[in-house]
């Protein structure tokens, strides 16, 4: 274990350092993190939502209040695209000496241009947005967009391509209007570019983007093999923004085919032809994306610095419900350099254990007709369908995955307590210096 950190002091650490440092990186980060009030505060309402007790499904239903529930999340916790887009562009440009709010409103306003206003059903179109792609389908388009058109406002804004107003007009007012013409180029090329996605094949941009990201993923096949493959590459997209609706598409097919499979034999008393292949699933996305229901309950207790004792407390709730979207975009995982291996690494590793403890006899027990919600916390869902040895490797699981993510949230939690007693220090330093300075 000392030799580990020691290389995660010596060669990995500074190199993620040197990387998180890139202006790119800390304004994405920064916009995942600023979704945290979304994320955390429907939570509640994401859960309540989801209850796995049919009378109150059915008062929920028959009250109409489930729609209002739906609504709800659908412009929070399912539109996170739309804030990070906005967000990211106002750090980039902020990061780089422009102003921050017109960076941002110049990448909502690309990031809108280039969406789809046309949606499909079977009768026909309807004009509208697809809220698709306004959620997790639309971050990693999103990303791409508030870079390159915030950085574009920046490039021009330097250059002084800016609208000069006498010294008389407000600040305020000067300040919106110096960037007319800088807009103008930046929109029109908007335009430009929505128009000649509409001449390609994808009819858009953004499924020209999560097109062309999975075409290079190949059909994975039903064995254990290519069940890791795919828990380990949904984990990937999700550390460079991109949902793993990517990958799902393609192997989709494998996954209903299998399913349906392993369910009409089992109904039939025959043996599961696909059981294997369950097996190494049976941990996929353990607590969410990314496996961090371990690291969600160690953080409260092991965390040092404020700011992720703050968070591990915030988070074991949703967390315990399968909600970790305020650790992915919160802590931050997702573009942290210091969590690609545990991140990727934990899907690595659940697989294997799948497969181990399928090889075990521990899954013989599995009912495939047993249905469950999301939100089913994950050793009480293992222990329905299983029974005590589902619950049991389900708490190994747990307790492994904690393990992976613990040296390195050891290495960021020491990094966080050193900005803050940095800043603790600063504001010492700027206090006695107020104390000292002669009254007038």
């Amino acid at each position: 274990m000392s030799n580990f950190n020691e290389t995660l002091d010596s060669k990995i650490m500074p190199a993620m350092s040197k990387l998180s440092e890139n202006k790119i990186i800390k304004s994405i980060q920064y916009g995942a993190m600023s979704t945290m009030p979304l994320s955390l505060g429907v939570a509640l309402i994401a859960i309540v939502a989801n209850l796995p007790f049919e009378p109150w499904m059915n008062w929920l239903s028959a009250t109409g209040i489930d729609l209002h529930m739906e609504a709800t999340l659908k412009v929070t916790l399912e539109s996170l695209a739309l804030y990070m887009t906005f967000i990211i562009g106002y750090y980039n440009a902020q990061e780089r000496g422009s102003n921050g709010l017109t960076g941002g409103v110049i990448s909502l306003g690309a990031f809108l241009i280039l969406m789809p206003h046309v949606i499909a059903y079977e009768g026909g179109t309807v004009s509208g947005i697809d809220f698709d792609y306004l959620g997790a389908d639309g971050i990693f388009g999103g990303m791409i967009i508030a870079i390159i058109f915030s950085g574009l406002f920046v490039f021009f804004n330097k250059k002084g391509l800016v609208v000069k107003l006498p010294e008389s007009v407000p600040p305020k007012v000067a300040e919106s209007m110096s960037p007319t013409f800088i807009a103008m180029i930046i929109f029109t090329s908007v335009f430009l570019i929505r128009v000649a996605f509409s001449f390609t094949e994808y009819g858009d941009y953004f499924t020209a983007i999560n097109t062309v990201i999975g075409t290079p993923i190949l059909k994975l096949g039903a064995n254990p093999t290519s069940a890791v493959i795919f828990m380990v590459l949904t984990s990937a997209c999700w550390f460079f923004g991109i949902h793993p609706n990517v990958v799902l598409s393609m192997f989709l097919p494998v996954l209903m085919t299998t399913g349906t499979a392993n369910l009409n034999a089992f109904m039939g008393g025959e043996a599961m032809p696909y059981f294997p292949f369950t097996g190494a699933m049976m941990f996929y996305a353990f607590g969410g994306t990314g496996n961090t229901i371990g690291l969600s309950l160690m953080m409260p207790f092991v965390a040092k610095s404020e700011r992720y004792k703050a968070l591990g407390k915030l988070n074991i709730g949703p967390a315990i419900f399968n909600i970790n979207e305020p650790l992915i975009f919160g802590l931050p995982i997702m573009l942290n350099p210091l969590f690609f291996i545990p991140l990727v690494g934990s899907s690595l590793v659940n697989g294997l254990l799948g497969i181990l403890f399928y090889n075990m006899g521990f899954f013989n027990a599995l009912n495939p007709t047993i249905s469950l919600p999301w939100v089913m916390p994950v050793i009480a869902g293992h222990f329905i369908r299983i029974g005590l040895l589902g619950a049991l490797t389900a708490s190994i699981v747990l307790v492994v995955d904690a393990l992976i993510y613990y040296p390195f949230f050891k290495k960021a939690d020491k990094l966080a307590l050193a900005e803050e007693q940095a800043e603790e220090a600063e504001q010492e330093v700027v206090s006695k210096e107020k104390t000292l300075q002669p009254e007038n």
